[in-house]
């Protein structure tokens, strides 16, 4: 298992802006070709023996906590319990994430039988379980990284914002922006679905219609791409 190798609620609230807010950069995007997760301190350093993972877990109880706590330890009998093997294959392959790694409970919520818990970091990383509900053992049965990526491409990132902003993830909407973007946030935000337009302008300024509510939402990238804080403004144009 390539991350043990050395060892043997409730939702953000609501989002939205009233007006745009704008704040002033002057650097132009990067053309760099390949985008960056949240830059942060690695979980641990290397250390050719023992345990390489290292964080916090806050926040629920039972197998979703008892998970969070067996994985940031390396607890191996533990993980071996509560996931089934499609799921520890799954941990595998997310290895030792190079990311913030104190880790908090934002929602656990029913579908269909199974049981979805998200933990949340500071920069709005998601880790989400999926539990069966009829399972007494081995009853994780999905594990899913969900990083914070500040793209390179300016689509993507206005996508990335967007997307935070439907799912009320407010650290991510505040690592890809600002506090003051945020700040500005006043309404809820409308339902998932929307169609993208570049408008001409001399940065990239995105229309985002939403097709639910027909709700036109603009997105200003000003700052550099492959970095965090790359949308200068945001707002409802009706």
């Amino acid at each position: 298992m390539a991350l043990l190798a050395g060892c043997t609620s409730n939702t953000t609230p609501d989002t939205a802006a009233s007006a745009n807010t704008s704040v002033s950069a002057s650097t132009e995007p990067s053309t760099d070709a390949s985008p960056s997760v949240e830059p942060s301190t690695p979980a641990a350093s290397p250390t050719g023996g023992g345990c390489q993972m290292s964080g916090k877990a806050t926040g629920g109880s039972g197998v979703p906590l008892q998970f969070m706590k067996a994985w940031l330890s390396c607890d191996t009998d533990t993980l071996h319990s509560v996931l089934s093997d499609a799921a520890y294959t799954q941990v595998t392959r997310i290895g030792v994430p190079h990311l913030d790694m104190t880790w908090k409970l934002t929602v656990c919520e029913g579908a269909a039988g199974s049981t979805y818990c998200t933990y949340r970091n500071k920069l709005g990383s998601d880790l989400i379980l999926r539990l069966r509900n009829d399972l007494t053992t081995h009853s994780i049965i999905e594990v899913k990284l969900d990083p914070t990526v500040f793209h390179t491409d300016p689509e993507k990132y206005a996508r990335e914002f967007l997307d935070a902003f439907v799912n009320h993830n407010k650290p991510r909407l505040l690592a890809l922006s600002s506090q003051a973007v945020v700040d500005s946030v006043v309404v809820p935000a409308p339902p998932p679905g929307y169609d993208l337009t570049l408008s001409p302008e001399p940065h990239w300024v995105y229309s985002a219609h939403f097709t639910s509510t027909g709700e036109y939402w603009i997105v200003t990238i000003h700052g550099p791409l492959g970095k965090a804080h790359g949308v200068t403004a945001f707002g409802n144009a009706g």
